[in-house]
């Protein structure tokens, strides 16, 4: 089963898609920016053709579809199995941009944030 994220800048305010007005003005950057970016943050992708990026990693591959316009608006993450989230919470982290999951319509921050919550509850105090 395939995940997709998009990449995308919005206000931290913002928790969902649904949030976002049809005028949303928001940029990542130049495109030379965002894959000097992605070359940081996954220096083993293969960026022979920057608009399609293929990445190996441990827990499995991943794409990154890029269109070729500046400024770029966002792009998407794809893979087959597990996205390496931790990677790209640190892609986000470093750039301020947010990562949207396609399957909720939330951002992964704040579905991070309210899993935490969750599952700390007072009558499990050994984990607080």
């Amino acid at each position: 089963m395939s995940k997709t994220v998009v990449i995308m800048e919005a206000p931290d305010s913002i928790t969902s898609i649904n949030q976002i007005s049809d005028e949303h003005q928001y940029f990542l950057g130049a495109f030379g920016e965002v894959i000097g970016m992605l070359k940081q943050v996954f220096p083993q992708g293969d960026f022979s053709d920057p608009t399609s990026i293929a990445v190996h990693m441990e827990q499995g591959n991943i794409k990154i579809d890029i269109n070729k316009h500046t400024p770029v608006q966002n792009f998407i993450i794809t893979s087959d199995g597990e996205l390496p989230l931790g990677e790209i919470m640190k892609l986000c982290k470093k750039t301020g941009w947010r990562a949207l999951d396609t399957d909720s319509g939330l951002f992964l921050d704040k579905v991070q944030a309210k899993e935490t919550q969750r599952s700390k509850s007072w009558w499990r105090f050994w984990e607080k």
